[in-house]
C-alpha cells in the first residue's frame, strides 16, 4: 500500500521495462550495481515499493546489512524509462533510499565477501589434528576403496609435473630410503632473474634455498606425493603418496608476473617433452596483464588433455592468472567444516574450493634440514590437494579415459564435470563465490564418467 501523496505507479509500468536480469545475489552474473543506504524501513519496504512500480522485473536488490543494499543498474535504467529521471528520484525516495552510489564489480564483489565473512563461523583454534585436510576431502576412504590403502596405488602412466621453487632432497619424496619418485633427471630450470633477489642455483630443478620463499616447492610437493612412513609423529602421506613428478623451477616467489615466459616455457616442457598428465602451479599474477606466448602455451597443454590446475590466490581480493583463465582450474581455500578460508580469492572463476589452513606439510629452509611442520595456509595448498585428486582420478580411470574421450581435452572437461558434481556444498558462502564447493575425493572417483557428447570445449584464450 503506498502512502497518501506518493508517486503512483504507471498503469503501463510492467510494458516500460526490459526483461528481468539474472538475480544480482550470484557473482557470476553480477551486472553493474549501485550501493544505495536505506531508511530505517530498511530492504523490506525497499523491495515491496520497486515491486509495486516495476511489476514483473526483480529489482535486484541484495542486503549487505540493515540499512545497507546493492541496487542493480538495470533497475535503474527501468525506472527511468517508466517514469522518467526526476521521478525516479521520487520513486527512490518512496522506497527509502538514502543515498546511492554506482560502483563497480570489484567492489561489489568485496562487500558480499565481507558480509559473508562476518557471518561465518568462528574457529578459535587450529583444526585439531595434523592430517585433518585428508580427512576433510575424503581421500582416506578413496585410497582404501579403489586400492586398499595408500601404500598400493599402480600410477601407470599417471605423471604429475610441478611449476614451483624447485626442490629438495627431503625423505618425504623416498630420498635416503630407496627409489625416490622425483623424476629429477628430467627436472628442469627455467628462472626469471630480477624481481626476486634470489639465484638460479644449480639447475635441474633444484631449490637453491637462497630466495625469499625457499622451499616452497617442496612443501606443496609434500602434500601432492608425500610419502614417509617414518615421519616424526606417524607416517606423513599426500594427496597421491608416491605419484611419479616432474620438478620445474621458474622462480624464488610465486607472484610471477616477471617470469611468465618462464612459465610458458615450463609448460611446454612438460607437456611435450616430460609428457606428464597434471600440472601444478601453486603460483600466480595479477589479472589481465597476461601475455599471448602465455595464452599459446596454456592452450597447447589444453588441446593435449594436460589438466592445469592454479592456486586462486590470496589476500587479493580477486582470483589471479593463470586461475582466471578458462582452460584451467582455480582452486579456491578452505578450511576445516567446509568453511571458506576467510584470505582466499573467489568469485565466478573458482571451480572448487579445498582446504588451505593449517595443512600439516614437509619443510626444508636453509640450511638444508628436512622437518615437518603443521602450519602452512594458502590456496598453494588447495591447488596441491586438487592436483592429488586429478591424479587419482586419471589412475582410477586409466583403462577406459582413452576410449571414452577420444578427444584429449575431453578428460580436462570429464574431470571438472565430476568434480563439482561430487563437490560437497559450502554453506557459509555467496552462491558461486568459490565455485561448486570442496572437494571430495571420494564421490569423485565414485561418480560415473560423463558421456563424451555432454561435454564442450573451453574457448582458447
Amino acid at each position: 500500500m503506498l502512502a497518501a501523496g506518493a508517486l503512483a505507479p504507471r498503469p503501463d509500468a510492467a510494458r516500460a521495462v526490459p526483461p528481468s536480469p539474472q538475480p544480482t545475489t550470484s557473482p557470476p552474473t553480477m551486472p553493474a550495481t549501485h550501493l544505495v543506504t536505506l531508511d530505517d524501513r530498511g530492504c523490506p519496504h525497499c523491495l515491496s515499493t520497486l515491486r509495486d512500480y516495476l511489476p514483473g522485473l526483480d529489482p535486484g536488490l541484495t542486503a549487505l546489512g540493515a540499512q545497507e543494499a546493492l541496487l542493480a543498474e538495470s533497475t535503474m535504467r527501468a525506472l527511468e524509462r517508466a517514469y522518467g529521471r526526476r521521478q525516479r528520484a521520487a520513486v527512490l525516495r518512496q522506497a527509502g533510499v538514502l543515498d546511492s552510489v554506482p560502483i563497480g564489480q570489484a567492489e561489489a564483489l568485496q562487500r558480499l565477501h565481507d558480509r559473508d565473512m562476518a557471518q561465518l563461523p568462528v574457529r578459535t583454534s587450529a583444526p585439531g589434528h595434523r592430517g585433518w585436510h585428508l580427512d576433510e576431502v575424503n581421500v582416506r576412504a578413496a585410497w582404501a576403496q579403489h586400492w586398499g590403502g595408500p601404500d598400493t596405488i599402480d600410477w601407470g602412466g599417471v605423471k604429475v609435473g610441478q611449476i614451483d621453487t624447485g626442490y629438495t632432497r627431503h625423505p618425504v619424496f623416498g630420498f635416503g630410503a630407496g627409489q625416490p619418485w622425483l623424476d629429477v633427471a628430467a627436472g628442469r630450470t627455467f628462472f626469471a632473474p630480477g624481481a626476486n633477489g634470489g639465484t638460479d642455483g644449480p639447475g635441474q630443478g633444484v631449490d637453491p634455498l637462497a630466495g625469499p620463499m625457499d622451499g616452497h616447492g617442496t612443501r606443496i610437493a609434500s602434500v601432492i606425493c608425500g610419502h614417509d612412513p617414518a615421519a616424526p609423529g606417524g607416517p606423513y602421506l599426500g594427496i597421491a603418496p608416491r605419484v611419479p613428478l616432474v620438478p620445474v623451477r621458474i622462480a624464488d616467489v610465486v607472484l610471477i608476473s616477471h617470469a611468465q615466459r618462464e612459465l610458458a616455457q615450463a609448460l611446454r616442457y612438460l607437456v611435450h617433452d616430460a609428457r606428464v598428465s597434471v600440472i601444478n602451479l601453486s603460483m600466480g599474477f595479477l589479472p589481465r596483464t597476461q601475455i599471448k606466448v602465455l595464452d599459446k602455451a596454456i592452450d597447447e597443454a589444453y588441446e593435449a588433455g594436460v589438466i592445469l590446475v592454479c592456486a586462486a590466490g590470496q589476500p587479493l581480493r580477486h582470483v589471479v592468472s593463470p586461475a582466471h583463465g578458462r582452460r584451467t582450474i582455480a582452486a579456491a581455500g578452505s578450511t576445516l567444516g567446509s568453511v571458506p578460508w576467510g584470505k582466499s580469492a573467489y568469485g565466478p572463476a573458482v571451480d572448487w574450493a579445498a582446504p588451505a589452513d593449517h595443512i600439516h606439510r614437509a619443510e626444508t629452509r636453509r640450511p638444508a634440514t628436512p622437518a615437518y611442520a603443521g602450519s602452512g595456509d594458502g590456496t598453494s595448498y588447495a591447488t596441491a590437494i586438487t592436483t592429488g585428486a586429478a591424479a587419482l582420478w586419471l589412475a582410477r580411470h586409466a583403462a577406459s579415459l582413452p576410449a571414452s574421450y577420444p578427444q584429449a581435452w575431453q578428460r580436462i572437461e570429464a574431470f571438472k564435470a565430476v568434480a563439482k558434481a561430487s563437490a560437497r556444498p559450502m554453506p557459509h558462502q555467496q552462491p558461486g563465490a568459490f565455485g561448486a564447493g570442496v572437494l571430495d575425493i571420494a564421490a569423485l572417483l565414485n561418480r560415473a564418467l560423463p558421456a563424451a557428447g555432454t561435454l564442450a570445449p573451453e574457448a582458447a584464450a
